[in-house]
């Protein structure tokens, strides 16, 4: 919302009253000078009133006049570049320490950035619905296709992560309507993820792909989840990678607890405590 919202402010001005459109004019010309202002000298600078300024910051969508301000203070902030940071072997555990937090950060935020809201309810959506889902990885992938069968199970759904070549083949070319096929893949590029990608939909399957946009997964998915990848994953795959898949693994499996009805749909059923065995 932060990076369009002086565009926003200025396509609303067709519908809003003549009020509203001298703050609307006045926001979009002086940002800086209304990030710091207050009500008040907003309200004298536009002559309007305080209630008209409310009435303006909830058509935006805010709760109030200092929830617009911090909004449009963001905008006003240029986003910051999506660095990664080499680790070389002459750095020091600090340097190591740092820069180790400052990759998982940016990678956080490019995924807030280059994710597509409805492409994460979608996929949500689907797995819900699923009679059974088989969850396809390779490679370093392959600890995040884990990781989602850890979750999914824990919400009581029917799921395997499917690990190894052969055993991948055997399921997903038994695929059936019904089906979800859950591929996850950096590159988006690797011919054993794709084929199974295709044997899957021809057995009937709905497939969900994790990938990279305009990739050759993409093309034979059902269903797109589009996350950038990082540049020459083909020969060093950095750390900081993984994050944003993992991430996405969260987004669904609070999507899926909201279609199940969880009141607490960002926090995991414990596990029966036979399975932990606490001290």
């Amino acid at each position: 919302m932060t990076a369009s919202l002086l565009k926003r402010i200025l396509e609303m001005t067709q519908t809003m009253g003549a009020a509203e459109t001298r703050i609307a004019e006045y926001a979009s010309s002086h940002p800086d000078e209304v990030m710091h202002m207050s009500m008040a000298s907003l309200s004298k600078q536009c002559d309007v009133s305080d209630p008209t300024i409310m009435r303006f910051c909830r058509r935006l969508g805010f709760d109030g006049y200092q929830d617009f301000k911090i909004n449009l203070a963001q905008t006003l902030v240029p986003a910051a570049p999506f660095e990664y940071e080499q680790i070389t072997a002459g750095d020091s555990v600090e340097n190591v320490v740092r820069k180790t937090c400052r990759n998982s950060l940016n990678a956080i935020q490019r995924a807030q950035e280059d994710l597509i809201p409805s492409q994460i309810a979608e996929a949500g959506e689907a797995l819900a619905k699923a009679t059974w889902t088989g969850i396809y990885a390779t490679g370093i992938s392959e600890i995040t296709g884990l990781d989602a069968e850890h979750k999914f199970q824990r919400l009581r759904m029917r799921c395997e992560a499917i690990i190894g070549r052969k055993k991948q083949w055997m399921h997903a070319e038994h695929s059936r309507p019904g089906e979800v096929a859950l591929i996850f893949s950096q590159s988006g590029a690797t011919r054993q993820m794709v084929e199974i990608a295709t044997a899957a939909r021809a057995g009937g399957a709905k497939v969900i792909s994790i990938t990279a946009a305009n990739s050759p997964l993409a093309a034979q998915s059902d269903i797109l989840i589009a996350v950038l990848p990082y540049e020459h994953t083909e020969l060093m795959t950095p750390l900081a990678s993984r994050l944003n898949h993992h991430l996405v693994v969260n987004m669904m499996v609070t999507m899926i607890a909201m279609a199940k009805g969880s009141a607490f749909p960002d926090q995991l059923p414990a596990l029966d405590s036979w399975q932990t065995d606490k001290i």
